[in-house]
């Protein structure tokens, strides 16, 4: 077989969970997945969404099925992963991608806001992650991507639940990373930048004229697509990262690898 043969057959009898599938870094994961052999059960709160997004995958011969699930319900994460295990028979990797943001600050904020966004970042990543690891370990080991942000690791204005949220994920990752090592279990974060997705759409749609706000914000001068976040969290998820448990890998164009001083450039 050949490098793209091999490749293309990288997650062949294997099933993942991906949240908030319908769109964006999520979407793009379950196409990523499918393409390279894995089955997946795409969940998401917008059902017509995941329903688009499976009847696409099906069109070009990927394996999957899908469900509606708000992942701020306390019983969505038993039911996803009763799903995956009724359609498979198993779950083999989790992608825990739901999340959501406010531009608020702590005294512009009040508590319902704070728990909404707190719960979708955050505590989802804890249900869903409690669910799906019993079968995992019935499984013999298998693997949890957590989509955090770069959010996780530094800070953003008006931003606080956000911040709060992903860097708990951050955390959380590496404390079940050293909880579930011995049942050959690995658990990794992601933490992309800022990435062309349906809330970024809006916010550039909102405020018009703050389309080349990303040449201030990354080295690459470029906002990232759904595809370039999706494949490293394939990557956390495969055999090659066999090695890896309880890291964040940053994906993010450069954004947090420095401060850029353009009077530094005057001159060249």
């Amino acid at each position: 077989m050949g490098e793209a043969d091999n490749r293309g057959a990288r997650f062949a009898g294997r099933t993942a969970v991906i949240t908030a599938a319908g769109a964006g870094i999520g979407a793009a994961i379950v196409r990523e997945w499918c393409r390279e052999g894995g089955r997946a059960l795409i969940c998401d709160l917008d059902a017509t969404a995941a329903r688009r997004v499976a009847e696409s995958v099906r069109a070009g011969g990927g394996e999957v099925t899908w469900i509606a699930a708000d992942v701020n319900r306390p019983d969505a994460a038993e039911a996803m992963v009763a799903a995956a295990v009724g359609a498979y028979g198993g779950v083999d990797t989790l992608f825990n991608v739901a999340g959501v943001n406010l531009l608020k600050s702590v005294e512009e904020m009040d508590d319902p806001d704070w728990y909404r966004i707190i719960d979708t970042n955050l505590t989802s990543v804890y249900r869903c992650s409690k669910h799906v690891l019993p079968e995992l370990r019935r499984n013999g080991g298998g693997t949890i991507v957590n989509v955090a942000s770069t959010a996780g690791i530094m800070a953003e204005n008006r931003c606080a639940a956000y911040t709060a949220g992903k860097g708990g994920v951050v955390l959380l990752t590496r404390n079940m990373a050293m909880d579930y090592a011995r049942d050959n279990i690995r658990v990794n974060a992601l933490c992309p930048g800022s990435t062309m997705t349906p809330r970024i759409r809006s916010y550039l749609r909102d405020l018009p004229g703050h389309e080349k706000m990303i040449d201030t914000l990354n080295p690459m001068g470029r906002f990232a697509w759904p595809e370039e976040i999706a494949r490293p969290a394939l990557f956390l998820a495969s055999d090659d990262a066999s090695f890896i448990t309880g890291a964040s890998l940053v994906v993010d164009g450069g954004m947090t690898a420095g401060i850029r001083f353009p009077i530094f450039e005057e001159g060249r």
